[in-house]
């Protein structure tokens, strides 16, 4: 979808639906918020009011400036050509032939499982999202998601010499691999009983509680890869390791990329887990730049 603007809201029936992000009228920039509750949207420009269901319902000086012969049916928001979702993650896309969600994700759908499905009930989100720009093109990061274990020696070195890494992807191991599900997706797979996460014991003690759990539901093969990176082609990445994120590489031009980062963690989890991941995000612990 590149950088064109998308506003993605559920009607007042609770559908969820997702339109071009402008104005009918002159292309104004509708919505400029970045969550929020609102029954109807009103264009700064020219006060053109949208409902929630992108219906155009209001027009200022409807029948002195356009003599009542308007037809608000023909202007409402423009809607993206297909909406879908999985796990919870809403996905869009402006080309309707397209193929359909499941069939794009294809084999990617069991690695997204390995993060956002592990246990029942999901995951959930902690609140706020972080946001900054680096200077690079938005295919680099999504790349280096997708395959690059080369740097953690080098780009993640405080964390190593901290210890906080433990021995992710620092000791040599033989059982890792990178796997390609196709349609451009990539996932990085440590060995099944290696360790990706913090050396913080009541982590490591809650996750040797929920392995057999993970397995039974991942089934087989979580017995022979454990994901813990991967990125969705195009722009969507995420990670379990000293944090469970998932990552928008927003383009913002050809050589500047706008990160939308959202920590998470098992729905099931108890609070005490839980509640560093929290901690952690809200003390701004994960970096957070301009914009």
């Amino acid at each position: 979808m590149g950088e064109d603007p998308v506003l993605v809201m559920r009607d007042s029936c609770g559908k969820i639906n997702a339109f071009l992000n402008i104005c009918r009228h002159r292309g104004n920039r509708l919505c400029r918020a970045d969550s929020g509750n609102a029954s109807s949207f009103n264009c700064a420009y020219h006060g053109w009011t949208y409902g929630n269901d992108g219906s155009l319902i209001a027009v200022p000086n409807e029948r002195d400036a356009y003599y009542g012969e308007l037809d608000q049916r023909k202007w409402s928001l423009i809607p993206v050509a297909q909406l879908d979702s999985y796990k919870g993650l809403i996905f869009a896309t402006f080309d309707p032939a397209a193929p359909s969600l499941l069939e794009y994700l294809g084999e990617m759908t069991w690695y997204l499982d390995c993060f956002f499905d592990r246990r029942e009930g999901g995951i959930e989100v902690v609140p706020g999202v972080q946001k900054w720009t680096i200077p690079s093109n938005w295919k680099l990061p999504a790349e280096n998601f997708a395959g690059d274990s080369y740097h953690v020696s080098w780009s993640h070195l405080s964390a190593i010499k901290t210890g906080f890494a433990g021995d992710f992807r620092v000791s040599p191991a033989t059982e890792g691999t990178v796997l390609s599900p196709g349609n451009g997706h990539y996932a990085i797979a440590i060995g099944p009983e290696d360790v990706s996460i913090p050396p913080e014991p009541a982590i490591l003690e809650y996750e040797t509680q929920v392995r057999s759990e993970v397995t039974q539901r991942l089934g087989k093969r979580f017995t022979r890869v454990n994901p813990i990176a991967a990125t969705m082609f195009p722009n969507l990445s995420m990670l379990r390791a000293a944090s469970s994120t998932f990552r928008v590489w927003h383009p913002r031009g050809p050589d500047k990329t706008e990160v939308w980062s959202w920590i998470f963690a098992d729905k099931a989890a108890p609070d005490h887990i839980k509640k560093p991941v929290q901690a952690r995000q809200h003390q701004g612990i994960w970096p957070v730049g301009h914009i």
